[in-house]
């Protein structure tokens, strides 16, 4: 039986310890194959930033376990993009995409500055499944954290791809899951500290800027390079100098949220759309309810849950609950598809 095929990227850089746990524990597993495109360092809040107009470089690197590991001088969504889309790699079919496991959460609105959520989203945006992976410390250091998060992740990626026994007849394959990523919040903590998987909504949680002025200096050569400088304004100018650093924390403890369930020790499961416009009719928003993909996250949960012996928590909507009682509905309704790349979801 052939293996699945996974990419996996982040954005705190190839070298990064949550990336390397993540690949260790694949290797360990050896249930799937993957192959590593990330940057070549700390390339964090980029979100789905990509390079317009500039060469992009990348050099292979040993990752253990990986078939091919690239660092690549650009953003996380240029990665992901060369790694599916370019001829980087041997063979870029993937089945899935695993951005992570990023130091810090992306819980709330964090998601929209998120380098690690936005590698993700350019594999959903190319329809290949994918799952983005957070730890809840920004001062992770130890592997006792990394692997608990390694292991979560490595029980969603095993039953998105249909490796885990289904709950039950309702489990849906990968391809419903194409176009939305999942976004994942682990608690800090070992193994034994996480309650379980919880499928939470996205919250409002957010940092505020603190921007703190810094000494100003005078240069004139380096501003003749950008394209914006209007022409006899490339003398000497006086820059001011900024560091945006982490100001005052705006929290959600609305119960159900991403960030209250990660702090009340759940690793938090969010589905992700890739549109964000209002539905301006009812219609529109009965469409938007998407409840195969709520039900493939929600299966996918419960036999990840089983698997790691670990207490689940998921409220289903109307719409998906019905659809689950719909006849067809079960894991036969998802078939390969491939897309323009050569990128096949299950």
């Amino acid at each position: 039986m052939t293996k699945p095929r996974i990419l996996i990227s982040n954005d705190d850089g190839i070298t990064a310890p949550g990336l390397l746990a993540l690949a260790a524990a694949l290797h360990c597993d050896g249930f799937a194959t993957f192959s590593v495109s990330a940057p070549s360092g700390e390339r964090s809040a980029q979100s789905h930033c990509i390079s317009v107009g500039k060469h992009l470089h990348a050099w292979q690197l040993e990752v253990e376990g990986a078939e091919e590991a690239f660092a690549v001088d650009g953003t996380p969504a240029d990665s992901v993009m060369i790694a599916l889309y370019g001829p980087l790699l041997a063979n870029p079919t993937f089945q899935l995409v695993v951005s992570g496991i990023n130091r810090g959460d992306n819980c709330g609105l964090h998601v929209i500055y998120s380098g690690t959520v936005g590698a993700a989203r350019e594999a959903a945006c190319k329809d290949v499944p994918s799952i983005a992976v957070s730890l809840d410390n920004y001062l992770a250091r130890t592997e006792e954290q990394y692997e608990a998060a390694a292991a979560y992740s490595l029980a969603l990626m095993k039953a998105v791809l249909g490796v885990l026994p289904p709950p039950g007849r309702h489990l849906f394959g990968a391809s419903h899951l194409a176009g939305h990523v999942v976004n994942v919040n682990v608690p800090k903590g070992g193994l034994a500290d996480i309650r379980g998987l919880y499928l939470a909504h996205q919250g409002q949680h957010c940092h505020f800027p603190d921007f703190q002025a810094r000494a100003g200096r005078t240069r004139g050569s380096e501003l003749e390079a950008d394209a914006h400088v209007r022409e006899g304004h490339a003398g000497a100018v006086t820059l001011r100098a900024f560091r945006n650093a982490a100001g005052s924390l705006r929290g959600d403890l609305s119960q159900g949220c991403d960030s209250w369930a990660v702090g009340q020790g759940w690793a938090a499961v969010t589905p992700i759309c890739l549109r964000s416009d209002m539905p301006l009719t009812a219609t529109a928003a009965a469409q938007r309810e998407q409840p195969q993909v709520l039900l493939a996250v929600a299966s996918a949960m419960q036999a990840a849950a089983k698997h790691l012996g670990a207490q689940l928590e998921r409220k289903l909507p109307v719409a998906a609950r019905r659809a689950a009682r719909t006849p067809g509905c079960h894991r036969n309704a998802a078939r390969p598809h491939k897309n323009t790349t050569g990128a096949t979801s299950l």
